[in-house]
């Protein structure tokens, strides 16, 4: 069997985006900085990518990626939305343990789970039969076994939750851009 997430050999360089500045760090203004992926198609629906740190102590991982057998992929490796869904959860528990790290609690149990209601219009044949993607609502519960009171549990999941950059993320409209780079063009469309 393949492994789906492996540690990447090597950090590979983006072909048409300039280096990401290295974050200055200055007290009480906030930390930028850029997670970068690279992606591929393979056979059938797979995609290989590599998810590249932003950091020098932080790894880069490359990731295996399917479609279910409805899609025409052979669901060897979770599905793109997957990943999508499963980063939410993964950083905002990295805050939850990051919190409690600095401010310990009695947690006997913590876990985090997270539904994304996706749609798709109907497929346009002019459009390669593909639909218009739709996100219909996104909804996090955390479900914690604590002695602690209720109000102190509450606030540390509205400060994760508000802390959560992936949460931002969906959360929030964020400038996006697209461009396609033909033939090896240098400065790409935006389309």
């Amino acid at each position: 069997m393949t492994q789906i997430v492996t540690r990447a050999a090597s950090k590979p360089e983006l072909a048409t985006m300039p280096p990401f500045p290295k974050p200055v760090i200055t007290p009480g203004e906030p930390i930028r900085f850029a997670y970068e992926v690279m992606a591929e198609p393979g056979p059938g629906q797979s995609k290989r990518g590599v998810i590249i740190s932003p950091r020098a102590d932080y790894s880069s991982w490359e990731v295996l990626c399917d479609e279910g057998t409805a899609m025409g992929g052979d669901d060897a490796a979770p599905s793109p939305l997957g990943y999508l869904i499963m980063g939410v959860a993964f950083c905002l528990l990295t805050h939850i343990q990051g919190y409690l790290h600095k401010a310990p609690m009695q947690i006997d149990k913590i876990k985090v789970e997270i539904r994304a209601e996706y749609g798709t219009l109907p497929p346009e044949p002019d459009q390669g039969q593909q639909g218009a993607g739709l996100c219909d609502a996104y909804t996090a519960h955390v479900i914690i076994d604590s002695p602690e009171p209720q109000e102190k549990l509450e606030n540390l999941i509205r400060v994760c939750r508000d802390a959560c950059m992936a949460i931002a993320t969906v959360a929030t409209a964020v400038p996006t851009s697209t461009r396609v780079f033909i033939n090896g063009t240098e400065n790409g469309v935006e389309v």
